[in-house]
């Protein structure tokens, strides 16, 4: 089995739940660090879903991320089994920045 260590995503942040990593056929992906980062100037909220885009799919929710601050949230173990996804949100606008580091294993 081959196992790498990687930045499995890096975008900004919409209002709308979208996809930002999707495991790749024949691998399972355990997440170890996100890292957001607010560019803005007003407090924003974020929301993770994992496994779908559904209200039901969220499993970290209203993670407060200050204005012109970053928040890290490592020591993860959301396991991403193969054609399933990570989605994101925030609030409103575009401040946010989400960075996604992993393990895939194939």
């Amino acid at each position: 089995m081959a196992v790498t260590i990687k930045r499995l995503a890096q975008t900004a942040l919409n209002n709308t739940v979208t996809t930002r990593y999707t495991a790749p056929t024949g691998v399972t992906t355990q997440i170890v660090q996100i890292f957001l980062v607010n560019n803005g100037s007003v407090d924003r909220s974020v929301d993770i879903h994992q496994g779908g885009t559904a209200i039901t799919n969220r499993i970290l929710r209203n993670i407060v991320v200050p204005a012109d601050g970053s928040l890290l949230l490592q020591d993860l173990c959301i396991v991403v089994s193969a054609g399933q996804i990570v989605a994101a949100k925030q609030d409103t606008g575009t401040d946010i920045v989400l960075t996604i580091y992993g393990v895939e294993e194939n």
